[in-house]
């Protein structure tokens, strides 16, 4: 289990097991969108959750609908509260900050699982 940021690199194994739980988030926030979708909100911003892959995180990021689909227009990509990125051993790296949250790109073995499970 990760509980927090670190420089240490992770085994492939932990590596997986951290992307599968940042897809658990994304696939919560894509039935957030939806329900969003379905009341009509496009230009107010959304409370979704962070996709950091801290099986315990409960932090809230707000971001409208079209901040979160620009992030989903790329399996790789994903959301994450500052300081919540993960990006130790090659995990990933941020390629965009934004007001209130980060966008960080998978790479490796989290690409992998990213890709492999994108429900899109």
């Amino acid at each position: 289990m990760v509980s927090a940021v670190t420089d240490e690199p992770f085994d492939d194994e932990t590596k997986r097991s951290i992307a599968e739980n940042e897809v658990r988030f994304r696939n919560a926030n894509e039935r957030i969108e939806d329900a969003a979708e379905l009341f009509g909100v496009q230009d107010t911003t959304v409370p979704f959750v962070c996709e950091c892959g801290r099986p315990t995180c409960v932090l809230v990021i707000g971001a409208t609908i079209q901040e979160y689909e620009s992030v989903r227009a790329n399996p790789r990509l994903f959301i994450c509260a500052p300081g919540h990125e993960i990006t130790a051993g090659g995990m990933g790296q941020v390629v965009e900050e934004k007001s209130g949250f980060l966008v960080v790109e998978k790479l490796g073995v989290a690409a992998e699982v990213a890709e492999a499970n994108d429900p899109r």
